[in-house]
């Protein structure tokens, strides 16, 4: 089974993020859009998996997990990944970072000790809004920045992280929640 540790928003965030980011997307060039229903930020994924991780990895997330407190979120900022001059994903940024960098740390700490191997990359808390195959010109560049430069949603509690399974298929992924674990 594929796998991944992620935290889902309150419909409410995605939507106002929805509207916004709907006034800009018919002036800009060709990207794959994630869809609202798929937003999550992603603190590990873990790839295919035998089914034994779950059980595997259910202590070890809760003990990892203990100690990290919930907290407020919103979402806001925008960028691109890697830069705005190659932008390979379009994003809106996560407030605090900080929090969602300790919670990543904790889940990435739980993952690591039940025998799964992580990228290596650094974990940068963002909620991906589009994949970008051909570039996009700075002036399309910049009406996205600009769409989302006051954008700030409500505040919301982060107070669980879930394990989803994700199966591919023609119209896209489907993310099936398998456990959830609260934070203190």
């Amino acid at each position: 089974m594929r796998l991944f540790i992620a935290t889902t928003f309150p419909s409410e965030v995605i939507g106002a993020l929805t509207d916004r980011v709907t006034r800009v997307k018919s002036k800009l060039p060709a990207a794959s859009w994630v869809k609202p229903d798929s937003q999550h930020l992603t603190y590990a994924f873990l790839g295919e998996q035998e089914e034994s991780i779950v059980g595997k990895l259910e202590p070890l997330m809760r003990r990892e997990l203990a100690p990290v407190k919930s907290f407020n979120a919103s979402l806001r900022g925008s960028g691109f990944f890697p830069n705005p001059r190659h932008a390979r994903v379009a994003w809106v940024g996560v407030d605090p970072p900080e929090r969602f960098a300790e919670t990543a740390a904790a889940v990435r700490r739980a993952v690591t000790e039940a025998g799964v191997e992580l990228d290596r990359a650094d974990f940068r808390p963002h909620l991906t809004l589009a994949r970008i195959r051909d570039s996009w010109p700075p002036a399309c560049i910049e009406s996205f920045q600009s769409a989302l430069a006051e954008f700030a949603s409500a505040p919301f509690r982060v107070d669980a992280v879930t394990l989803y399974s994700s199966r591919l298929n023609p119209n896209g992924a489907v993310h099936t929640p398998l456990r959830q674990f609260a934070l203190a």
